[in-house]
């Protein structure tokens, strides 16, 4: 009889050397299986960081050992801070836990923006379903002649833009402040539609940030009609589509600058992505990116989302985390030249920031 089992606890020995990890992904199983997982998303219902998350919290359950359920829950506000704010400080650490991260909050705390209670580099990332350059476009019918970035530097365009702390501000601020360009932004219409309704009435000469796949998406026939000009895109690299359009990084003209382009072209690069809060124990880090990795794979999902007509860039969880970090690494020259092109001559609110001198030079208060 002892040998029976001295031979039993030998085979099992055996097991665990030649099958390595059996045990923990019984361990993953087990600790899944009947848990209702939660995924916060930064927007309101019916958005595009919403409608993806509700992809993966549909799709991403059947990859996960025990097969948990997955329940959005929707927290907008201040730009996705609110979100992250109380992901980071209160969320669950266990691995029931996912969040969208709003493209602009690295960037943000890298800039010194008031209201930071979270550390971006400490989030572990899951993966990303969609990146797309955004881009500056002038309609084709526009009173304004620019088709170019180098008419804009020559001739005024007038810019649609929802508010002055959104990317249609920011980004023609930008090119303003560091080459010139002039480009007129006025603000306050209610949503993209509303001011591209306002381009077509001939009351603005174009947009001032719209992703090439949401017009894929949702307005073809700008792309195929080419009912605009794009000006300047913003991404790490250029769209195919767009190969003759230069990005921000192209435009730049100092080494600092180019850098500086680079942060603030982040944002479409993490897209909608998905992040954990820190301090998730590693072994159900490896099983829910292994579970992510099997969905994006899974033609089910991607029948799924061809269906609903929602284009694909996917990465994984450790490629996020590199685009986070290279944000929050960029050295202090680099992050006050970005702010001072952005708060200066009409751009962002100095006041979101804690750099008072960037105000004085004549940013908005």
């Amino acid at each position: 009889m002892v040998r029976v089992f001295a031979r039993a606890a030998l085979a099992v020995a055996i097991l665990a050397i030649v099958v390595p990890g059996a045990a923990s992904a019984d361990e993953i199983a087990d600790f899944y299986r009947g848990k209702r997982m939660t995924i916060l998303i930064s927007t309101p219902a019916g958005t595009g960081y919403d409608t993806y998350a509700r992809l993966l919290a549909r799709n991403l359950p059947a990859h996960i050992p025990g097969t948990p359920s997955i329940v959005p829950q929707n927290v907008p506000g201040a730009g996705g801070m609110t979100l992250l704010n109380q992901a980071y400080a209160t969320g669950a650490r266990d691995g029931t836990l996912l969040f969208t991260l709003h493209f602009t909050l690295p960037l943000y705390q890298a800039m010194g923006g008031r209201g930071v209670r979270y550390d971006a580099g400490k989030l572990i990332g899951l993966g990303r379903l969609l990146a797309s350059n955004a881009v500056i476009g002038v309609g084709r019918d526009a009173k304004a002649d620019v088709h170019a970035l180098a008419d804009a530097l020559q001739r005024e365009a007038v810019i649609g833009s929802t508010g002055v702390s959104s990317n249609a501000t920011i980004y023609p601020t930008i090119l303003n402040n560091m080459l010139g360009t002039r480009f007129k932004i006025v603000s306050g219409y209610a949503g993209e539609n509303a001011i591209f309704l306002a381009m077509e009435r001939g009351e603005v000469d174009g947009f001032g940030s719209y992703s090439y796949l949401t017009f894929k998406a949702t307005k073809p026939d700008y792309l195929t009609k080419k009912l605009f000009y794009p000006i300047v895109q913003w991404g790490a690299k250029r769209e195919e589509e767009w190969s003759d359009v230069p990005t921000a990084i192209d435009a730049a003209t100092t080494p600092t600058e180019r850098r500086a382009m680079e942060l603030a072209s982040a944002g479409p690069d993490i897209g909608f992505s998905y992040f954990m809060p820190p301090a998730v124990p590693a072994a159900r880090v490896r099983a829910l990116r292994a579970a992510f990795e099997a969905m994006i794979g899974d033609p089910a999902f991607i029948g799924e989302a061809k269906r609903l007509n929602l284009p694909l860039r996917t990465a994984k969880g450790p490629e996020m985390e590199a685009i986070v970090r290279n944000v929050l690494d960029a050295p202090p020259a680099v992050i006050n030249r970005l702010t001072e092109l952005m708060a200066t001559k009409g751009g962002i609110l100095c006041r979101d920031f804690t750099k008072a001198e960037f105000c004085a030079k004549g940013g908005r208060n």
